[in-house]
């Protein structure tokens, strides 16, 4: 008897800590909880010091709206599935669609990315994503960015 209680109490205590592991590793922000990143490849230029290089695959939920950010570093991206509305909120990204043709998006202005458009999004340029439709959208980005900040940094617009 005295063994079973002794597994019955290991057991509970293994899933409470459990438990708070994946509370505590669940950060609840409206970032991450309509976001999935996920890292293809990265290394550390020799070149680039305090950068990080990454191949990063990104879902965006159905229905999500994207706070307004930053990113520590360039980024650039594809859209791989779905349409994306963007918009520039302070600065200005450069898109290449996919039959070729190149805009400026300038801040105040939003346009929807379909797939085979491409973006480029200099270091510190202020703006949002948001995927009205009912189908997930996917971006396959490239970055260089700060290796010691976050990805993405929210705004206060």
């Amino acid at each position: 008897m005295k063994k079973v209680r002794f597994i019955v109490s290991v057991f509970i205590l293994s899933v409470s800590s459990a438990v708070a592991l994946s509370q505590e590793t669940s950060p609840n922000n409206a970032y991450t909880q309509s976001v999935t990143r996920e890292v293809l490849v990265s290394g550390f230029p020799g070149n680039a010091e305090g950068q990080i290089l990454e191949l990063v695959r990104y879902t965006i939920a159905k229905g999500a709206k994207l706070p307004v950010h930053i990113h520590p570093g360039m980024q650039i991206e594809r859209v791989e599935f779905g349409i994306l509305t963007y918009t520039v909120v302070k600065g200005s990204a450069t898109l290449k669609r996919a039959n070729g043709t190149q805009e400026i998006l300038s801040a105040g202005q939003t346009t929807q990315l379909n797939v085979g458009d491409s973006l480029v999004e200099p270091a510190g340029m202020v703006h949002f994503g948001e995927n009205s439709t009912a189908s997930p959208v996917i971006l396959l980005s490239a970055s260089l960015l700060d290796a010691k900040q976050p990805k993405a940094i929210l705004i206060n617009p």
